[in-house]
């Protein structure tokens, strides 16, 4: 059973709600604090950042790794990450023998036309001659990235308009 001298209350303050006070062990990762967080507020894990002052705490570390007094309060600062901001690492496989693969990196709000230019700038293949698929669906333009629940390393595939077959 841990003592009470290794607890602190942790006080998390969001602009837009109340703040939140939880009672944490030294030993305890931030990611605990974040599930707190999640349960309170349902904002997912992967959307939140915890600031004390300045420092942005990693999910991994422990409290005690920051440097806390177990004795105080400590007061953290709650940001929200907007999944429209996150920048998704995709890689485009090209069809052919050599199955080629580029990296590209695309936010959730890249419209499929603005991938389409990365492409070719990737590949040398113009928009009009891509055929860009991903999950067994064709994206289209006109069309993001978020419409297609495209996530961080999901894999697009090109392959080339053929004329005259």
């Amino acid at each position: 059973m841990a003592s009470t001298a290794s607890c602190l209350r942790v006080n998390v303050h969001y602009e837009k709600w109340e703040p939140m006070t939880f009672t944490a062990n030294m030993e305890d990762r931030v990611k605990k604090i974040s599930e707190h967080v999640r349960s309170k507020t349902k904002v997912p894990v992967q959307d939140q950042v915890l600031q004390l002052g300045s420092k942005t705490l990693k999910p991994h570390r422990k409290l005690s790794s920051y440097g806390i007094d177990k004795k105080t309060t400590i007061h953290l600062t709650l940001k929200v990450v907007k999944p429209s901001d996150e920048e998704l690492p995709l890689v485009l496989v090209e069809s052919g023998d050599e199955g080629q693969r580029h990296l590209l990196h695309v936010r959730r709000h890249s419209s499929v036309a603005q991938v389409k230019e990365m492409i070719e700038s990737k590949t040398g293949v113009t928009p009009e001659k891509q055929i860009v698929t991903c999950n067994g669906k064709r994206l289209e333009d006109g069309n993001t990235m978020a419409n297609y629940s495209i996530r961080r390393g999901t894999l697009l595939f090109l392959t080339y308009h053929c004329i005259g077959g």
